[in-house]
């Protein structure tokens, strides 16, 4: 019989049992990735990472969309009513208006007309006509045979406007042309147009498409510009359109002006009365202008170089790289600098509109606004956090914050018994009591910050020489000693110091140090205990204590699950959370060693409830892929005291919504008990609130026949000392038995932990063992690779 088990798809073919010298290339990757997703986790727990992520997608999200489009004309349009200019003047405006149309007593002017009017001015030395509509339809007989002759004798001087047609393919194609006997002999130009919404901006093609091929816009060829119809520009509406030369279509026609004005110049013919309905707001200039002015401003614009549009990328990466610079806390904030960007934002582009380029700076203006505000609010939550409730002096957490480098002293001053003191007055007097603390720590150390967390106190202090600051502390002690008043009662204190004097390495390490030097003290009842970490390596480990929470938060601490599988069955039944650190500096710190500190110090709890909770969320999305499987969690004996655990565990499983059953405490070594101890009755509450107990490491220590008839434990764990041994090893081997066949009379499971060989599942299996947990079936791993183990298990061999 097999069961299917192989988690590393492809990177090593062989057997499970393949260890990392027969795959190399497999673990490192596994490490590689493992690392990389680990440091990831650490950058993303930072707040500032996470405000500047989510304001950039902001940003990014309204400049992929164009969702701010109608803002970023707006700005523009301020923009161009500053930057307001004249025309060059060497485009003259015709307007076919009011007065034409009144004077030739007429709804429209004819061919004729148009005949009559290029004549006079090609005869006042014009250089090339331009018209702002479409010939598409033919006039009377006798007006198009004077107007085809007068294209005739001006051929390719003159052109006529191509516009779009109902029945004619969408998006840039002008498919009604003039007609083929004018064309003949005249240009044709294309006459399209795009408006944004609301007319707050205007968007000209190069060329067009149509019947005849791709023809050349209006503004593009009055400029000589050639492009594609990929290709268009947004006109520079500073340019004022009252600053055009302009006459209208019937004096032109009459013969009443003045041939300078339009001698060597692109005349652009454009309707202009009312009944043309050919009136638009123009962009920037908060006046109406018939749309020929539009073609005029563009042909200007090309006059001076194609505009390139960069879009709304540039600025919001400059944006991003700004506020990235300045992501710690204070940086980015800073008036001066934030004034900067902001200044930035809105002049860059008044200098780039000045070259032709143009930008868009809502998206870039979107990240910094959020990215400012969201990061004020977390400075303001920041300072509270970094201020001590109880005294209102600054927090001890301040100093934790800070990566600087200081020639200073780091002292840590610990108050013994510091909250019976607190708790023996009705009103609230801690920071009476604090503020005289610190004054008598002034008195001779002027001028120095006190920090405040506890019964701990902590300066930088002034004093440069140690053995100087040892004489100082001795005279503190001396002037505590003599007592406080508080609360119109004298207090008696006592403290010890802890020093911490390495220079080179940054305030946020030495914290740890200082305190954890004043809890040396205590313990050693010496007035001051200086950290020296090249002589006490043990201090570092035990300094582990106070990064601990921040390890736990930033990501540094993590869970590994290790698979059980049931013998019978042959697949994986449940697993086991086993909590995890990996520091920055010193990479995997061993369980053993932080557990014995954290429970030393009265620290296991905040690891538990970060375990169990992290378990039973892991259990619940098991349950949601369909694995129907039991979770494991370690529970300290010390816990085992705390009243406090079994509504912990309930509050867990019932935010995550995972019945009682699915979780199993695993109680380790403890005091000896009998039925009247305050664990045996902890004890008997979990189970009775639907938990399951597991005794672990059974037959070392005190767990041994004495756990079995008192504890309400449904499991029974081997210790893998025995179950490794036992291949070897007859007396182990027939203790293995006994146990086993003792639990089950008692109808307990049997789980046999440290199972490395194929050899030892199969003896196991002989023995009626349930369950097994060890290496051969699977190492610890994250939780991502638990389900990749459940769904592709690896060959196990169970004979």
């Amino acid at each position: 019989m097999v069961a299917i088990f192989d988690i590393r798809s492809g990177l090593c073919p062989w057997r499970w049992r393949a260890s990392a010298r027969d795959c190399p290339l497999a673990w490192k990757v596994r490490l590689t990735m493992a690392e990389l997703w680990t440091k990831l986790r650490k950058i993303w727990k930072k707040p500032r990472v996470r405000i500047v992520f989510w304001a950039a997608f902001t940003g990014m999200l309204i400049g992929v969309t164009g969702f701010a489009k109608p803002a970023e004309d707006v700005l523009r349009d301020v923009r161009w009513q500053v930057r307001s200019q004249p025309s060059k003047g060497n485009i003259v405006v015709v307007l076919q208006d009011n007065k034409t149309l009144n004077e030739l007593d007429a709804l429209d002017v004819t061919h004729g007309n148009d005949a009559d009017v290029i004549s006079q001015l090609f005869a006042a030395g014009a250089d090339r006509v331009f018209f702002d509509r479409t010939f598409s339809v033919k006039g009377e007989k006798h007006d198009d045979e004077k107007f085809i002759n007068v294209l005739k004798q001006n051929s390719g001087k003159v052109f006529l406007g191509a516009t779009s047609s109902a029945d004619g393919p969408v998006g840039n194609y002008a498919g009604k042309v003039p007609l083929k006997k004018y064309r003949d002999h005249a240009g044709v130009v294309s006459l399209l147009s795009y408006f944004h919404a609301f007319k707050l901006n205007i968007w000209y093609p190069l060329a067009s498409g149509s019947p005849i091929g791709d023809i050349p816009s209006l503004s593009a060829k009055i400029a000589n510009v050639q492009g594609d119809t990929e290709q268009g520009y947004y006109p520079d509406f500073s340019i004022r359109i009252s600053s055009y030369p302009s006459l209208s279509y019937i004096d032109v026609l009459r013969g009443r002006f003045d041939p300078s004005i339009v001698r060597g110049k692109q005349i652009l013919i454009i309707p202009a009365a009312v009944s043309f309905n050919d009136t638009h707001s123009v962009p920037g200039q908060r006046i109406a202008a018939p749309g020929g002015y539009f073609a005029a401003i563009g042909a200007e614009t090309l006059e001076r170089g194609i505009p390139r549009d960069l879009g709304w990328l540039p600025p919001f990466l400059l944006v991003l790289a700004v506020i990235i610079s300045g992501i710690g806390r204070g940086r980015v904030l800073d008036v001066y600098r934030f004034a900067g960007l902001i200044v930035a934002l809105g002049a860059i582009p008044f200098v780039l509109d000045s070259m032709g380029i143009g930008v868009e700076i809502f998206p870039g203006l979107v990240v910094t606004l959020v990215a400012v505000v969201r990061m004020r609010n977390l400075d303001r939550v920041e300072v509270a956090g970094e201020t001590n409730a109880g005294s209102g002096l600054p927090s001890v957490q301040a100093l934790r914050n800070s990566d600087q480098l200081t020639p200073h002293i780091l002292v840590a001053l610990k108050i013994r018994n510091y909250g019976a003191i607190i708790g023996s007055f009705a009103e609230h007097v801690e920071a009476q009591l604090a503020n005289e603390i610190v004054r008598r720590i002034r008195i001779s150390d002027e001028g120095v910050v006190v920090y405040h967390e506890g019964g701990m106190f902590v300066w930088l202090s002034n004093i440069r020489s140690t053995f100087d600051l040892f004489e100082n502390l001795e005279g503190l002690h001396r002037i505590v000693q003599n007592g406080i008043q508080v609360g119109g009662l004298d207090i008696d204190l006592s403290f010890n110091c802890g020093v911490d004097s390495e220079f080179d390495r940054p305030l946020s390490s030495r914290i740890a140090s200082a305190m954890q030097s004043a809890e040396e003290a205590v313990r050693n009842d010496e007035l001051v205990y200086q950290h020296d970490s090249r002589k006490h390596e043990a201090q570092w480990e035990i300094s582990l204590l106070t990064s601990l929470d921040r390890a736990i938060d930033n990501g540094e601490v993590w869970v590994a699950y290790q698979p059980k599988l049931d013998v019978r069955s042959n697949r994986i039944c449940g697993a086991e959370a086993l909590v995890r650190w990996t520091h920055p500096e010193r990479g995997p710190i061993s369980p053993e060693k932080f557990i014995r500190i954290a429970e030393e110090f009265h620290r296991i709890e905040r690891i538990t409830r970060y375990v169990v909770n992290e378990a039973v969320k892991a259990t619940v999305k098991l349950c949601e892929l369909g694995h129907d499987l039991t979770m494991s969690v370690n529970i300290s004996a010390q816990l085992l005291r705390n009243p406090g655990l079994p509504g912990m565990i309930a509050d867990i499983l019932a935010e995550h919504g995972l019945p009682s059953d699915r979780l199993i405490l695993e109680i380790t070594e403890t005091d000896r008990l009998d039925r009247s101890s305050r664990t045996f009755q902890m004890l008997q509450r979990l189970v009775k609130s639907g938990l399951r107990l597991s005794i672990d490491d059974f037959g070392t220590g005190n767990a041994t026949i004495d756990y079995l008839r008192y504890l309400p434990a449904s499991e029974v764990k081997i210790d893998k000392v025995f179950v490794q041994s036992m291949e070897d090893n007859k007396e182990d081997l027939l203790l293995v038995q006994s146990i086993i066949e003792m639990a089950h009379s008692l109808d307990r499971t049997v789980v046999a932990e440290g199972v490395e060989t194929a050899n030892v599942l199969e003896i196991l299996k002989r023995l009626h063992c349930d369950v097994i947990q060890g290496y051969y079936l699977s190492r610890p791993v994250p939780f991502q690779d638990l389900i990749e183990l459940i769904a592709r298990p690896k060959v196990l061999r169970l004979g």
